[in-house]
């Protein structure tokens, strides 16, 4: 009998920390299944230092990705913010090992398939990347997506630093709601309180409270309040889809991409695909169409250049000595950024046969993933691109005619 009522009383001791694990998994394992999120958000920052709040306007999307060892999620987050200069915007987009990030007019990229360090990568050990410290997990604000927020906070409750609480019911904003506190003890002492509000029915997350140093000089206390969004009503507000390729992406932010663009990664993985659609302005008034897939007549080389820089003479020069040197026929595109005939022309004097002047040539090397200019494109008669040269090159005419010369 004395053994059974010692039984009783250990499984009595044993049964709240059972019910508390039981209750964080549910949380966890709605969190985890929350999938496609699309809201709104304010991310405010108070400092005792500062009279004014920092407070981020947010959207955030996720689509889950389970096949991804890198993340958890495809996103898209863009955010605004209030300064004295006026509004500073900016967004960050993942999926599929590629990441871009826009702020301070420079878009920023990273892509494993050119380098996959900054992803935590090492050598081939992807999974590795799924517990680092990647770009694609250190973004700004990706903490704030279902998927992250769900690995943060199974990393809270193995943590020995952190005291994680049984769910509470409650509401938020009205919303009913399951409340749990999480507090960091370093040394005694608590370093960390964040407190998390979760959808009860749908499991998304509803607010996040932290209050990092509480009690000290350093104290700083940060608020997420989500808002869905009902696209019923505010249908101005759209439905975000979260991109699943770069041309999805330029899609939304075609100016960022033209002007701001700091990386030719794009232009040079063009090789081996079909020159993109383009309609472009001739000097003569009329307009040049080509559409992704239709052939050439001849192997044609399409020369992206700028007439205000310096080599552009040189480029032109070299390019008309390799088409006349070469046993293979074959046009040219002469591409000019700006919208100046006058200087168009300047720069590519007399027109000969098999070529053609275009004007505005922007929106193409845009859509090449040109960051600068200039760049020459050799394409084959089936209007794929076959040779990409970046910048001008002494030997350009040379590689232009074995470029022409290979597509026999």
């Amino acid at each position: 009998m004395k053994g059974k009522a010692r039984l009783l009383m250990v499984l009595a001791a044993l049964s709240p920390l059972c019910l508390q694990a039981r209750g964080i998994a549910d949380v966890l394992e709605k969190l985890k299944s929350v999938g496609t999120f699309d809201t709104e958000a304010t991310f405010t920052v108070t400092l005792p230092s500062r009279e004014d709040d920092v407070t981020y306007r947010l959207r955030v999307a996720q689509t889950p990705t389970p096949a991804d060892t890198l993340a958890p999620c495809s996103y898209l987050i863009r955010w605004e913010l209030d300064t004295p200069s006026g509004p500073a915007q900016g967004w960050t987009s993942y999926f599929q090992g590629n990441l871009y990030s826009y702020r301070d007019h420079r878009l920023r990229e990273y892509h494993t398939s050119w380098d996959p360090a900054p992803f935590g990568v090492t050598g081939r050990n992807e999974a590795a990347a799924s517990t680092g410290n990647g770009v694609q997990r250190t973004a700004q604000f990706t903490s704030l997506l279902p998927s992250f927020l769900a690995e943060e906070l199974s990393a809270m409750v193995a943590d020995t630093l952190y005291t994680v609480s049984d769910p509470k019911e409650t509401t938020c904003d009205g919303i009913p709601a399951l409340k749990v506190d999480a507090i960091m003890t370093v040394g005694g002492e608590t370093v960390q309180e964040k407190n998390y509000w979760f959808d009860s029915k749908t499991g998304a997350p509803l607010r996040i409270d932290t209050e990092s140093n509480p009690a000290s000089i350093t104290e700083q206390t940060i608020t997420v309040r989500y808002t869905p969004v009902d696209p019923a009503k505010a249908p101005e507000a759209g439905t975000t889809v979260v991109p699943a390729t770069e041309e999805a992406l330029i899609a939304l932010y075609p100016e960022h991409f033209e002007k701001y663009r700091e990386s030719n990664f794009s232009i040079e993985n063009l090789q081996g695909t079909p020159l993109p659609t383009f309609a472009l302005p001739t000097a003569t008034g009329e307009r040049y169409t080509h559409h992704k897939g239709d052939h050439f007549a001849a192997p044609t080389v399409v020369a992206l250049i700028d007439p205000s820089t310096s080599f552009t003479p040189r480029i032109v020069s070299d390019i008309r000595s390799a088409v006349e040197s070469s046993a293979v026929p074959a046009d040219v595109l002469w591409a000019v950024a700006g919208s100046n005939a006058d200087a168009a022309e300047g720069a590519v004097p007399d027109l000969r046969p098999g070529e053609h002047l275009l004007l505005n040539s922007r929106s193409l090397a845009r859509d090449c993933g040109a960051a600068s200019l200039p760049v020459i494109l050799v394409a084959d008669t089936a209007g794929k691109v076959q040779k990409v040269i970046l910048g001008y090159n002494p030997d350009l005419t040379s590689l232009v005619i074995q470029s022409i010369a290979l597509l026999q």
